[in-house]
């Protein structure tokens, strides 16, 4: 079935492939890295079992590590690939100089180039020397909690509550192993162990407190240092601020296009800035005596189809949540804001 309006099947396919594949390969890394760096602390205090001698572990530290670095790999290339966020070679080499959110992506970038100096130094481990590897190896440990902050900074699942409960297992899973390592050891390495436990847990304690007033609070994705352009730029007026509405209320920016037809007829499509994966299309009234049509969906499936009450601002009602949408600029680009009265479902 042919769609009637292709602004609206532009709008409503959701996100690309490349996205969709960035965003899945980023949450395998972080699981994998996860698990290589609890077993990795496991090695270090002799992990192992009836069935799993310590070799087994260790072989298996080795190949999750492994694993991380192609999965690192395939979420780089496809961020390149995918062109909503412009960010190129150069931006992921080097860390902090990309205009896309450039300290969270930075911590990315920098936790790849950690991963990828530990894969180096592993090749290089003869010429290098034991004490040299294991230095290098060492810094590892500190590609895990950069990766975790990366993923909060910059990722567009980070306040989605199975995101949240993801990352905080995996944040439990390194917690304990690290809590049993310094639980472990001589008598005369404790003063170290203690200190190592207390910079652990205020650097837990921070980005903690981060989390919570930062990626997890509406309007983060401007706070974030996305580009204006991405926000709405140019000479269009800028997208309303992110706030709390109400029980289940919100307000988020819009971006989007507006295309009029030989007949003087505007439709327009809009992504939300914040979650975009809901899109809003609005397509002319067919009459003179009818309204714009609003049409809402998530991930391509629509919410509701209903028409709009125009004025200075679209209102509409879709289900039992009050929409009122705001728009700014045109002809071609549009930004704006999106308010509801409760959550769309």
């Amino acid at each position: 079935m042919v769609d009637p309006h292709p602004l609206l099947a532009a709008a409503t396919a959701g996100p690309s492939a490349l996205w969709y594949a960035t965003r899945g390969a980023g949450v395998a890394s972080l699981l994998v890295l996860t698990a290589s760096v609890v077993l990795g602390v496991g090695t270090a205090v002799r992990w192992e079992g009836a069935s799993t001698p310590r070799f087994v572990t260790a072989a298996l530290h080795r190949n999750l590590s492994l694993l991380s670095i192609v999965l690192v790999a395939v979420h780089v290339v496809t961020t390149v690939l995918d062109p909503f966020a412009a960010i190129g070679v150069r931006d992921v080499v080097v860390p902090f100089g990309a205009a896309y959110r450039p300290v969270w992506l930075g911590l990315g970038v920098a936790a790849f180039d950690v991963l990828l100096a530990v894969a180096l130094s592993s090749v290089l481990r003869r010429r290098i020397g034991q004490r040299a590897w294991r230095l290098i190896h060492w810094a590892a440990y500190a590609a895990w909690p950069l990766a975790v902050v990366h993923g909060l900074g910059t990722g567009s699942d980070a306040a989605v509550p199975w995101m949240i409960g993801l990352t905080a297992s995996c944040v439990a899973a390194v917690v304990l192993a690290v809590l049993q390592r310094l639980g472990t050891g001589r008598l005369s390495t404790l003063p170290m162990r203690v200190l190592g436990g207390m910079l652990a847990a205020a650097s837990l304690a921070v980005i903690a407190l981060w989390s919570v007033h930062g990626p997890f609070q509406p309007g983060w994705a401007a706070r974030a240092g996305t580009p204006t352009a991405m926000l709405g730029g140019g000479t269009a007026r800028p997208a309303a601020p992110t706030a709390r509405l109400g029980p289940g209320g919100f307000r988020d920016g819009l971006l989007g296009t507006m295309v009029r037809d030989p007949q003087g007829r505007v439709s327009m499509a809009l992504r939300d800035v914040v979650d975009p994966a809901l899109t809003l299309v609005v397509l002319p009234p067919a009459t003179t005596e009818t309204l714009p049509v609003l049409t809402v969906a998530r991930n391509g499936r629509t919410l509701c189809t209903v028409a709009t009450q125009p004025g200075a601002s679209l209102y509409a009602v879709c289900g039992s949540t009050r929409l009122t949408i705001d728009l700014f600029g045109g002809p071609g680009t549009l930004t704006g804001s999106l308010s509801t009265s409760g959550p769309l479902r």
